[in-house]
C-alpha cells in the first residue's frame, strides 16, 4: 500500500513539472506564447488553488474515506493534466494549472491517512518517508523523460502521458484490499482544528514554511525556464543537466533526518537537535542567492542544489 502512495506521490511531482520544462519548447511557445509576468500568473494560480484545497482535501477524505478520496484526487489532477493540451494562451492555461493545483494537494492528506489506516505507530514514520520520497524522485527523473517525450513526440505528449499513468494508478487502486481492523485507531488521537492552529509549534512550523517553501517552488516551477531563457539552454540541455538540484534536493531530504539523528546520539536534546539541524539547511539554501547571480551555468546549476 505505502508503495501505491510512493508512486501516487512520484506522478504528482511528473505532473506539476511538466510545464516547467515545456515552457522552454518553441512550439510550445509558438502555441500558447507567454511573457515572463503572465507566466508568473499561470504558476500562481496553480498555487492558490493548492493552497487553498489544502484545507478542503483533507475533510473531503475523512468524510467519503482513503479509498474514494484518493482515487478521486488522482482521476481530478490526471484529467486536468490532460486538459493543458488544449491551452490556447495564458487564461486557458492558467485555468487548467488552477484545477491541477485544486486535484494535486489532496495526494497528501490521502497519503498520511492510508498510513495512520494501514499501519501501527511504531511504523508510520518510516512509511511516510517512503511515500514522501515519491516528490523528490519525480523532481529527479521529470526533466529527462519530458524533455524525451517532447522531442519525441511534441509537447502534448508529455501532458497525455503523465495524465494516463495517473489513470493507471486509479485503474490499480480500485482492486487493492481493505485496510486491516483497528490499525487505523492506534495511536490517533481526534483533534480540533481551531485547537492546532492556535498551538506554537504549528504557528512557527507554518511561519517556516511560509520563508522557506518559496525558494524551493522557484526551481520547481521557474528553474528550466531560467536555464533557457538566461543560460540559452537548448531542451535537451535541460533534459541533461536539469535534474541536478533536484537530485542534491533529494540527498538533502536523507541528510536532514541523518544530521539530526546525529545530533540526537550525541546527546543533544530532540527539540534543539531538531532546530539546529533545519536551521543548518535554512542557511545552506542562501546558495541560491550567488547560483541565480552567476553568469556561469554550471555554478548556477551547482549552487542551486542547495535550495532545498
Amino acid at each position: 500500500m505505502v508503495g501505491f502512495a510512493f508512486l501516487a506521490t512520484t506522478v504528482n511531482y511528473l505532473d506539476r513539472q511538466v510545464l516547467s520544462v515545456v515552457a522552454a519548447s518553441p512550439d510550445f511557445k509558438a502555441v500558447v506564447p507567454m511573457t515572463e509576468q503572465t507566466y508568473g500568473y499561470v504558476t500562481a494560480a496553480f498555487m492558490l488553488a493548492y493552497t487553498v484545497s489544502n484545507g478542503l482535501s483533507g475533510p473531503f477524505i475523512d468524510y467519503v474515506g482513503t479509498r474514494i478520496g484518493y482515487a478521486c484526487c488522482m482521476l481530478w489532477w490526471s484529467l486536468a493534466g490532460i486538459l493543458h493540451v488544449f491551452a490556447r494562451g495564458a487564461l486557458s492555461l492558467g485555468c487548467f494549472r488552477f484545477l491541477l493545483g485544486a486535484g494535486e494537494a489532496g495526494n497528501w492528506p490521502a497519503a498520511a491517512k492510508l498510513v495512520g489506516e494501514w499501519f501501527p505507530s511504531k511504523e508510520r514514520a518510516l512509511a511516510s518517508g517512503i511515500f514522501n520520497s515519491g516528490a523528490s524522485i519525480g523532481s529527479v527523473i521529470s526533466a529527462p523523460i519530458i524533455v524525451w517525450l517532447v522531442l519525441w513526440q511534441g509537447w502534448r505528449s508529455a501532458f497525455i502521458l503523465m495524465g494516463t499513468l495517473g489513470l493507471l494508478w486509479v485503474a490499480g487502486w480500485w482492486f487493492m484490499p481493505r485496510p486491516p481492523k483497528g490499525a487505523q485507531d492506534e495511536g490517533l488521537a481526534r483533534v480540533s482544528a481551531w485547537r492546532l492552529l492556535s498551538t506554537r509549534f504549528v504557528l512557527f512550523f507554518t511561519l517556516s514554511k511560509v520563508f522557506m517553501d518559496p525558494v524551493w517552488y522557484f526551481f520547481v516551477f521557474w528553474f528550466p525556464k531560467y536555464l533557457a531563457e538566461v543560460h540559452h539552454f537548448s531542451l535537451k540541455e535541460i533534459g541533461w543537466e536539469g535534474w541536478i538540484p533536484y537530485f542534491t534536493a533529494a540527498v538533502g531530504n536523507f541528510a536532514g533526518g541523518l544530521l539530526t539523528s546525529l545530533l540526537i546520539r550525541c546527546g543533544i536534546a530532540i527539540p534543539l537537535a531538531r532546530k539546529l539541524s533545519t536551521s543548518v539547511f535554512a542557511l545552506v539554501m542562501l546558495s541560491t542567492i550567488p547560483a541565480i547571480l552567476t553568469k556561469d551555468a554550471s555554478l548556477a546549476i551547482g549552487l542551486g542544489g542547495g535550495n532545498k
